[in-house]
């Protein structure tokens, strides 16, 4: 389980270390997930869409934002999804452009956020994160590395998996502004996503195979991949 991963300080004990992870955890994950959903609400809003502030999703407040079941992926697997912002396509000035700005809204701004604190990451990791300040500020510096790799890692997970063409994610919602909503495709991912989804999850415990989970690999090596880019980027730069 992946809090208690974090609590273990990815040990085999419960220690001080762990519960600043899960301090930074609940903030990198509050952020991704508020921000993300914000983020559909404002663009379907400069659309012409006011359906989310009539409806009290603009706003920073997580409780409004949180899906209990995506909240307990992320608890356990380190990955989710949040409670839908509700669109109006039909209030759109232009509703093929607003339908595909607001699919994109939440991805884009976890990438970008994911990409902004990569450098604060780089920065504080090579120059402040010293043996100076580790000796006498050793959790402040714990903390503020693993905030920065959370909030980073979180971001590239959420833009990862909403992006899958699964309803009601935002994949499939970009796929549906170029694809009608009564194409046999699309009515089999509405009719049995979830099932998709739960298979995909269910595969990371199946023994011997788990190894060769799509998802899992998909989630990994991409994740990772676009993690070690911005970092390598930021490097670059910051040398």
């Amino acid at each position: 389980m992946f809090i208690i991963e974090l609590l273990k300080n990815f040990g085999n004990e419960f220690c001080r270390e762990g519960l600043l992870n899960v301090i930074a955890f609940i903030i990198a994950l509050m952020s991704a997930l508020v921000l993300h959903e914000l983020a559909h609400g404002i663009v379907a809003k400069w659309n012409g869409d006011d359906t989310a502030k009539l409806m009290g999703r603009l706003t920073l407040n997580p409780l409004a934002h949180f899906d209990v079941v995506g909240l307990l992926m992320m608890l356990l697997v380190g990955f989710g999804w949040a409670k839908p912002v509700p669109v109006n396509p039909n209030n759109f000035r232009n509703k093929t452009k607003g339908m595909v700005s607001v699919s994109l809204a939440g991805v884009l701004t976890n990438i970008i956020l994911a990409f902004v604190f990569s450098l604060f990451w780089v920065v504080w990791a090579r120059y402040i994160s010293m043996p100076a300040l580790a000796n006498n500020l050793y959790y402040l510096d714990h903390f503020m590395l693993m905030l920065f790799n959370l909030i980073v890692s979180i971001n590239i997970s959420f833009a990862l998996f909403n992006i899958l063409p699964l309803y009601p994610l935002d994949g499939y919602r970009f796929l549906s502004c170029f694809v009608s909503q009564e194409n046999s495709f699309m009515t089999f991912l509405r009719r049995y996503s979830l099932y998709i989804l739960l298979f995909l999850l269910m595969w990371n415990y199946l023994p011997l195979i788990d190894v060769y989970s799509p998802l899992s690999l998909y989630m990994t090596y991409l994740g990772n991949g676009l993690i070690d880019a911005f970092l390598k980027l930021w490097g670059l730069i910051f040398v």
